[in-house]
């Protein structure tokens, strides 16, 4: 079944999904007895229900970021300095620049995957360091605005669709 939501609303929902996590203190893990849902699936035309849920597709996009092993901390570091001067610009270059270079030099990594790490991790990154700079709105037209990027999670089935 096909979400009602617009790719931009999807984007949205999980781009907060993965703000409130990376904001959110760790507890220590404690499992419940009996596994609630995340997110009750919309109901749709028909009866039939939706599988679109942002928490568990935030959870892939984490997943995804933090399998790419390099290390993006001095990137960071440069990119807090420069967003707290206003530059907010450069997180989008920063996100494009790296991508490029991975998904160049990295055999079967696809630059849309690339670019989904960097972002989610550079994100998670300013959140860490610097929370009142990185907002959702700036990952949202970052994702939302990468046409290729689009087009990639749509001809894999949309984002309920995007593998680790």
């Amino acid at each position: 079944m096909k979400n009602s939501m617009t790719f931009e609303e999807q984007t949205e929902k999980i781009v907060k999904a993965l703000l409130s996590d990376f904001l959110e203190e760790k507890p220590p893990i404690c499992l419940p007895l009996i596994s609630q849902p995340a997110n009750v699936p919309e109901e749709a035309a028909g009866g039939a229900t939706s599988t679109f849920d942002p928490v568990t597709i935030a959870s892939r996009l984490e997943h995804i970021g933090d399998h790419i092993n390099r290390d993006l901390n001095p990137h960071v570091h440069v990119l807090a300095a420069e967003m707290v001067e206003g530059k907010v610009v450069k997180f989008g270059e920063m996100v494009e620049s790296i991508s490029k270079e991975w998904s160049s030099h990295v055999p079967g990594l696809e630059y849309e995957r690339a670019f989904l790490a960097v972002s989610v991790r550079l994100f998670k990154g300013l959140v860490e360091k610097i929370p009142s700079v990185a907002s959702a709105t700036l990952l949202i037209g970052l994702i939302n605005g990468n046409a290729h990027v689009r087009s990639y999670i749509e001809e894999h089935g949309g984002w309920e669709n995007l593998e680790n």
